[in-house]
């Protein structure tokens, strides 16, 4: 009857007048507010799949369909939600900026954790990673809506092969998860995109939703598989797989989001099932124990999300601060229940909030605001009094107990490298005394550096005048250095030049004969000018001797005058610059003038007549000599380059390889970074030679660094050692942990196209299509020789190169095709079939067998040319179109090639596996002798007892260490499986019986 009382009961009045639902309250003192905008909808009420708060408060995101399946994201204004007065005024914009790159529907949004970046997902596989642009907003083409804010898209994440349901940011931003329904968790690198920290692969199931424990030590994801399973970070590995909660669940939701509570205690699922009832199961972070959960929801839950505070609240009954965690709940049953831990009954339950499924939920970061969405396409927004709900604690307090608990919290994930502090002051000392002392040494270097020399000065009384091709002056200034003693140099500089002055002028000017082009200025380092800088011949003059002294800076003016002659060049030196200019040779030895013109085309006159000028490679620079060597003359036969049968490596600018094979306890996996033109400093100049650098590094811990002056290529590395190649021919090879050569750089016979490292055998592939291949280790050369056979005049290149078990290479092809090397014969033997007869045989007999990365030895076939990626079976592939007969010859042709391919590499599994196919051809084809041509030499002699006959001699009961009577009893069902199955029954019930008849004969 008190106040609040009668508050509520006014307020739950209007909620039931205007339908939107119940509210069923475990605490009387809950005053809180609950709304549906319903101007927030995406297109009238198409579904919206999730919703997002942004950390400062100020806006929130939701995502879902759009205009014609596509998908769309939109950020809101949260101050219309949240204040009255916002709404209704006309000024304050509600939506901020809609987003459509989306081609399929938006599954998910979220914020990262410092507000910079939202991620959106959806059912067209990709992630975008969306930033607010300064440009400001604009109208959005095809509608009528105006955004106020700009969002541009800085990355595009590509890795999945199915529909993404959910994304999550790690603590401090470091990483981000996706889920997807391609039963894979990919973990991206944030300062790197698109880079790929990592695929997990373990579900069985489509993976519907992630989340990280608070401090990142964890990552959780949970699949239709009936599974939960916790990752490490450090390795990436699974720390536990949880399955008792969900043995019950079905895939009945579209969505599965858990939760992990702020301060890392527990973990929370959705959709788990306890006594058939849905519940949320509570996973205790200390043993992963699951004997608590939440109850109360009529159908599956869909998503968790915990308050990202801590809270605390006086305890009214004995007055102290009682810490506890908040979680919402969303289900099914279109109901939101929320709880504390500390309360053993839910703090409120809203029933009938939507009219279809609550997809997701999101909290304010000051804990007081709670947004849900639905597939109904509505967004219902809670807000609770601090009173209610409690007080958050701060920031340093939330550190404080993860430190106190975990050994390490947010803050000390976000930053990758902690500062190191010098604790020993024996150390402090030292380093203080060092600094001293190299202060000390570079004040007197400075004292004892001579001064510079005084620059020659030239004649200020005598220029140089040439002539233009068109018949114009042109005289060279002259630099003339500042008098000593005189204050103000320009002062004298006047007194010489001024027009004012009464005198005479007494500047001599020289005329040179000769032709010069009418544009000299020109951006060139004052060096030896080259003979082949220029289009038109001529002849080199040296410059006077006053001229020597002439500063940096002015020999470029005169850098790009007329040609030089191809027999005679010179070069006047000087103690401080070197200098020279060209000229036109003297009338009676002139040659045609050759007049540079402006670009475009030329004119009609001389568009035939006038040959092109050979292009010349400008001469490097050297130092100052009496002559240059005579450059070669245009009469010089031109050398062509060798023909690349495949492309020489590049490497970008900066590349990273994981260093596969090593665990570590809480750092991911190290990098070997590979920086080409990398610069030391910032002193780098004209004359800073280009250095590479190759080094190996953790968390930007960098652990040791190579440099070289060579662009490195290709670059690999395995769990003990590091390879490149660079240009220059060489191929160097390092020990991964300390950066030492294990061999001095080995000289390849050309540039590298391509390099693979497969424990301690490195093979080379070369532009000119030869294939080296070492054992390090041994220091022993494998093989050595020519491919261009195998990969010239076949589409793309080579995909790999690897060495089988038996330590046999084969050689992979981007087209499909897998060779074998056969010492015996020293030939390639082709495994597989080859394109062109792929595309003819009929598409479900193509397609291998499942394989993993651990049958690589048990199933060496399939696992080769599953690398390939070309037997995939499709019957999307346009096929020519031939006759039945010959696609039923090709495809037992292609059969039989898988066999013979199986049995030289000794594949027990393969082979077994294409005999099966071979039966299954058969049967469907009705091909009844051949059938009886296999069953029987797997039946062997008819009568047992004649051994002695030539039959019984050959016949050998096991083939590639399979028993055949075993096969054939296997094969045998395969008739019965059949769809002409009724055909075959004679033939089944032949070879059955004949076969039970010598099974008892063995007993």
């Amino acid at each position: 009857g008190g106040p609040v009382q009668q508050r509520w009961r006014a307020w739950r009045r209007w909620w039931h007048n205007n339908n939107l639902g119940s509210v069923t309250l475990c605490h009387t003192c809950i005053i809180m507010q609950l709304l549906k905008p319903q101007w927030i909808s995406h297109d009238g009420g198409k579904a919206i799949f999730s919703v997002d708060l942004h950390p400062d408060g100020s806006r929130f995101a939701t995502g879902g369909q759009g205009q014609d399946s596509s998908g769309r994201v939109v950020v809101w204004n949260l101050q219309p939600v949240v204040y009255e007065k916002y709404e209704e005024d006309e000024k304050v914009p509600k939506l901020l900026c809609q987003l459509d790159q989306h081609l399929g529907c938006v599954n998910t949004v979220r914020w990262s954790c410092s507000g910079r970046y939202l991620a959106s997902a959806g059912d067209d596989k990709v992630i975008i990673i969306w930033q607010q642009s300064s440009y400001g907003g604009g109208a959005v083409f095809g509608s009528n809506v105006v955004n106020v804010e700009s969002w541009r898209s800085v990355a595009t994440l590509r890795g999945h092969e199915g529909d993404i349901l959910d994304v999550a940011w790690s603590p401090g931003d470091l990483w981000l998860a996706s889920a997807s329904i391609d039963n894979n968790v990919i973990i991206w690198n944030t300062s790197k995109w698109p880079e790929q920290v990592r695929v997990l692969r373990g579900h069985t199931g489509l993976v519907k939703g992630v989340t990280w424990d608070p401090v990142g030590r964890y990552l959780t994801s949970q699949a239709d598989d009936k599974s939960l399973r916790i990752w490490r970070t450090t390795d990436w590995a699974t720390e536990e797989k949880i399955i008792d909660p969900f043995t019950e669940c079905g895939g009945t939701t579209t969505v599965l989001r858990p939760g992990w509570s702020p301060d890392g205690q527990y973990l929370v699922s959705a959709h788990a099932m306890n006594n058939g009832g849905p519940t949320a199961q509570i996973i205790d972070r200390d043993g992963w124990n699951t004997d608590k959960d939440f109850v109360g929801h009529r159908k599956p839950i869909t998503c968790v999300r915990f308050n990202p505070n801590i809270l605390k609240k006086a305890d009214p009954t004995t007055g102290k601060s009682v810490q506890y965690c908040c979680v919402a709940i969303g289900s099914r049953d279109r109901s939101i229940s929320i709880w504390f831990t500390s309360l053993k009954r839910p703090l409120v339950v809203v029933h009938d909030i939507f009219d279809d499924s609550v997809l997701d939920l999101s909290w304010s970061s000051c804990g007081r605001y709670l947004m849900a969405v639905s597939k109904d396409g509505t967004l219902a927004f809670i807000n609770f009094t601090s009173e209610e709900i409690g007080y958050p604690l701060s920031e340093d307090e939330t550190n404080n107990l993860h430190m106190k608990l975990y050994g390490k919290s947010a803050r000390t994930t976000a930053s990758s490298v902690n500062p190191t502090i010098i604790e020993n002051p024996e150390l402090l000392r030292l380093r203080e005394e060092e600094r001293l002392r190299a202060k000390a040494a570079n004040a007197s270097e400075q004292s004892q550096r001579p001064a510079p020399p005084t620059p020659q000065r030239a004649p200020i009384n005598k220029q140089i005048e040439t002539r233009t091709a068109d018949g114009k002056r042109r005289i060279t200034p002259m630099f003339i250095p500042p008098t000593e003693g005189v204050e103000n140099p320009n002062k004298s500089y006047e007194a010489s030049f001024s027009s004012s002055h009464q005198e005479k002028s007494k500047i001599v000017v020289e005329k040179v004969d000769g032709v010069v082009e009418p544009n000299v200025s020109v951006s060139r380092p004052p060096t030896v000018f080259s003979a082949n800088s220029s289009s038109s011949p001529g002849k080199a003059v040296c410059l006077p001797a006053e001229f020597n002294g002439v500063p940096a800076g002015l020999p470029a003016r005169f850098s790009k005058s007329c040609g030089v002659n191809s027999e005679k060049a010179t070069v006047a030196a000087a103690d401080v610059q070197v200098t020279s200019t060209a000229v036109k040779r003297k009338q009676e030895d002139a040659q045609p003038i050759v007049i540079k013109r402006k670009r475009g085309r030329p004119p009609l006159y001389d568009r035939s007549s006038t040959p092109a000028a050979p292009t010349r490679a400008p001469s490097p620079a050297a130092a100052p000599t009496p002559a240059l060597p005579r450059p070669p003359t245009a009469t010089q036969h031109h050398v062509e380059p060798p023909h690349l049968v495949l492309p020489e490596a590049s490497l970008s600018k900066s590349a990273r390889v994981q260093i596969p094979g090593e665990v570590s306890h809480d750092v991911p996996p190290p990098l070997l970074v590979v920086e080409n033109d990398y610069r030391i400093g910032s002193r780098a100049g004209v004359g800073t030679p280009n250095l590479h650098r190759v080094s190996r590094t953790q968390l930007n811990v960098v652990s040791w660094v190579v440099y070289l002056t060579s662009h490195v290529t290709t670059a690999t590395a395995t769990s003990t050692t590091a390879a490149f190649t660079c240009h220059d021919k060489t191929l160097h090879i390092l020990d991964i942990t300390t950066g030492e050569m294990l061999l001095p750089p080995l000289q390849l016979q050309g540039r590298a196209s391509q390099l693979f490292v497969q424990e301690s055998t490195i093979m080379v592939l070369t532009t000119d299509a030869t294939l080296t291949i070492w054992d390090f280790k041994k220091r022993k050369r494998i093989l050595s020789e020519s491919v261009r056979h195998l990969v010239e005049g076949r589409n793309g290149g080579v995909k790999c190169v690897q060495l089988t078990a038996e330590g046999t290479p084969v050689l992979l092809l981007t087209s499909g095709e897998a060779f074998t090397r056969c010492q015996e014969l020293e030939a390639w033997l082709l495994l597989g079939d080859v394109a062109s007869v792929r595309c003819l045989v009929q598409p479900e007999y193509t397609m291998l067998p499942l394989c993993h990365p651990t049958d690589n030895c048990s199933r060496p076939l399939a696992s080769l040319l599953h690398q390939t990626a070309a037997y995939c079976g499709s019957s999307r592939v346009s096929r020519p179109i031939i006759s039945d007969d010959a696609r039923q010859n090709l495809t037992e042709v292609f059969i039989n090639r898988m066999l013979t391919s199986a049995q030289y590499l000794r594949s027990a599994h393969d082979y077994k596996f294409w005999l099966k196919r071979k039966i299954q051809f058969f049967i469907k084809e009705g091909l009844e002798k051949k059938l009886r041509d296999i069953f029987d030499d797997l039946l062997g002699p008819k009568d047992t007892t004649l051994t002695n006959n030539q039959e019984g001699l050959t016949w050998k009961p096991k083939i590639m260490d399979y028993d055949k009577k075993a096969l054939l009893e296997e094969f045998l069902r395969e008739i019965l499986l059949a769809k002409n199955s009724l055909q075959l029954q004679r033939l089944y019930s032949e070879y059955k019986e004949q076969l039970d008849t010598t099974m008892i004969d063995l007993i």
